[in-house]
């Protein structure tokens, strides 16, 4: 009766797929902090002014631009009925005017409330510096074929004022401690905000997506650095049964064990699946990574690092790795990240650094970047980018 068993696990399992939804990611501090860093670059397109009446001719706003126009129009009215004394002082400013001032005490307003946030960033961010060399000595070369990736120019209308993947800020950041497994830690973030889309909050294992990432080591130890993701899903779907485990059932352990990278014999438990791959697939150039972002898929992409990407505060440019040297870190032949956003750039950035930049979710703990979050500019991106396609997942079956 054993060899039923797959086929009972997978009768139970319901198939889900990437879900649009008007995602409230306005108030997230993750994504006001990168905000905020942005800002400091001065003003954004036209299109940001207040907004005016449109003839019926004219092109409708992206749902990207109304989820952004909405949040304004709350903020406005919040400030409008707290303030009405202030309001009645600057009568005479123009609209334009009051739509700055107001801008800005919004954001006052927000980096008072968050507070206990940032200090806790902070503090993260002081242990994160005490152990950036243990992170760049887990970069790696990637075992995938190197090719020549051509890009696509994206048309300006293309790019929304921002973008952020529906339940991004909903799954929470991880930390892959002294392992060279991010690899696992994107490709499990990217299944775990499928799963957050369709109402299901799970924590998978990291553990497990490691080791099925590296057929020649899960029977026999093995001292080979590093996975990619097309490995790990491809396990996963041609497996007979449910098969990623949870975190409980299969705990990710932080340190390295010498000569045994998947740290087997797993533990009995990682056999308990409750979600699997059922389908994933390349997004060869970033104007495809643009467009996955916009239908509310992540993207597991990776890159050769240069210096500032460590040290960043919610903004990688190519300006600032210039001003590091103008060469790749030493130690960083590659690592990878989940993109889960699209932000257009301020006016006085897209010359030197393209016109948006592309949100991503790491896996070094809340103390890189803005609680772990970035916004990778597109110039940095095609400069450092890993000349292979990326990937996502697209369908996944879960218990």
């Amino acid at each position: 009766m054993l060899f039923l068993l797959p086929f009972i696990s997978l009768s139970f399992a319901a198939t889900i797929e990437p879900v649009k939804s008007d995602y409230k990611y306005q108030d997230a501090p993750e994504y006001q902090a990168i905000l905020a860093n942005l800002k400091i670059f001065g003003e954004f397109a036209q299109k940001e002014a207040p907004v005016v009446e449109t003839k019926p001719t004219e092109k409708p706003m992206t749902r990207g631009q109304q989820a952004v126009e909405e949040a304004k129009a709350r903020n406005r009215a919040i400030l409008a009925e707290r303030n009405k004394q202030v309001a009645e002082t600057n009568s005479n400013e123009t609209d334009l005017q009051k739509w700055k001032r107001e801008e800005k005490e919004t954001l006052n307003a927000w980096k008072k409330e968050s507070r206990d946030t940032l200090n806790q960033w902070k503090r993260e961010q002081e242990i994160f510096l005490g152990r950036i060399k243990v992170y760049k000595e887990n970069t790696f070369k990637l075992p995938v074929k190197e090719e020549k990736i051509i890009e696509k120019k994206i048309p300006v209308e293309a790019i929304p004022e921002v973008h952020i993947v529906n339940g991004t800020f909903m799954v929470p950041v991880r930390d892959q401690l002294s392992r060279p497994t991010c690899v696992a830690f994107a490709g499990i973030r990217a299944i775990e905000t499928l799963l957050i889309q369709n109402n299901q909050e799970k924590d998978l294992s990291e553990q497990y997506l490691y080791w099925a990432g590296k057929p020649s080591c899960q029977t026999a130890p093995c001292a080979e650095k590093g996975s990619w993701i097309t490995q790990s899903y491809k396990y996963s779907k041609q497996s007979p049964k449910i098969d990623i485990p949870t975190e409980t059932n299969c705990a990710y352990k932080g340190e390295s064990v010498s000569l045994n990278e998947t740290q087997i014999p797993l533990q009995p438990t990682c056999t308990d699946g409750v979600t699997k791959v059922e389908a994933y697939g390349e997004v060869r150039t970033i104007a495809e990574v643009v467009d996955h972002l916009k239908r509310d898929i992540p993207v597991v992409v990776a890159a050769k690092l240069s210096e500032n990407f460590y040290t960043n505060k919610g903004l990688i440019t190519l300006a600032d790795s210039k001003s590091t040297g103008a060469k790749l870190d030493g130690h960083a032949m590659g690592h990878a990240f989940l993109a889960v956003g699209v932000m257009e750039l301020p006016e006085k950035l897209k010359a030197s650094e393209g016109n948006f930049c592309i949100v991503v979710a790491n896996s070094w703990g809340k103390g890189w970047g803005s609680g772990g979050y970035s916004c990778i500019t597109q110039n940095w991106f095609e400069k450092f980018r890993q000349p292979s396609p990326f990937i996502a997942v697209t369908k996944v079956s879960v218990k």
